[in-house]
């Protein structure tokens, strides 16, 4: 995610670790100035974070090192490439056909509290948009587990909620009749000015009413009135209704992860999303 010098000088280093911990792919996130140094390691770009680093992009590289534990194929064949690349341009296409004008930025000396932009969200009267608070979690957690077989992070456990809930991660969720029924979250990095909307979920019962675009739309306007510059998202590829909210919102897809990160049933490839705030 960082790294300072030559990048020369560190890739036998995160090569010799995979192959003793039989790691099947290597991430490396750069700013534009130090993309050169994993293409000449031969890495390969696989997406574009727009405005992440205070406004400036970043570049992903991948390498995906072979080793006896993966004989028949390497992490970097992607098994669903072309049903992924008709659900992007489905969402693309919808979106454009949607012909929604871009959202204006966020005036941060309106808009810079939570109470006032809560009575804005157009929500059915049995449905509640707020910040999740710490006697969340619990339920917080059964619903992620419920819903996630493998998760890049412990969403399962109450502990880690509560965790990143007081440091870095803005949580809001979705009531219905006071029982949470969509959740999702803002990683944020606020040197960098840049956040990821991420650990998005709907239960069953209530999919495809729009809940998640709304609570998209309410990080959005939460970030904004912090003074972030960007946001992003790492969605999984293979689901069109997720793909869709981002797209319908007016982020621009710059790429997908391949077999990125343990997520549903296993490793999955993730699209890349963005957006600028400001």
């Amino acid at each position: 995610m960082d790294f300072t010098g030559p990048f020369e000088e560190i890739s036998g280093t995160l090569e010799a670790l995979a192959k003793a911990e039989e790691l099947g792919k290597i991430i490396v996130y750069t700013p534009p100035e130090k993309r050169h140094g994993p293409e000449t390691c031969g890495y390969m770009e696989e997406g574009i974070i727009k405005g992440y680093y205070t406004g400036k992009d970043c570049h992903i590289f991948s390498s995906y090192p072979v080793f006896s534990c993966y004989p028949q194929n390497s992490r970097e064949i992607s098994f669903h490439k072309e049903k992924e690349e008709q659900i992007v341009k489905n969402c693309l296409r919808k979106g454009k056909e949607a012909g929604k004008p871009p959202q204006k930025p966020v005036d941060s000396r309106r808009n810079g509290s939570w109470k006032k932009q809560k009575e804005k969200t157009p929500f059915p009267e049995e449905y509640t948009l707020r910040p999740a608070v710490q006697a969340d979690a619990s339920a917080m957690a059964s619903i992620y587990c419920q819903g996630f077989q493998f998760y890049p992070t412990p969403l399962h456990m109450e502990s880690y909620l509560l965790k990143t809930m007081y440091s870095n991660a803005l949580y809001l969720l979705v009531e219905k009749q006071g029982k949470i029924v969509s959740l999702a979250s803002a990683e944020m990095d606020p040197e960098n000015g840049s956040a990821e909307i991420t650990d998005c979920l709907t239960v069953p019962s209530e999919r495809g009413k729009g809940l998640m675009k709304e609570l998209i739309v309410a990080l959005e306007k939460e970030l904004s009135a912090r003074n972030f510059l960007s946001a992003y998202t790492l969605c999984r590829a293979s689901s069109y209704g997720i793909n869709t909210a981002f797209a319908s919102l007016g982020y621009a897809y710059t790429g997908r992860l391949v077999n990125n990160c343990r997520i549903g049933r296993g490793f999955e490839d993730m699209n890349i999303w963005c957006k600028m705030l400001k």
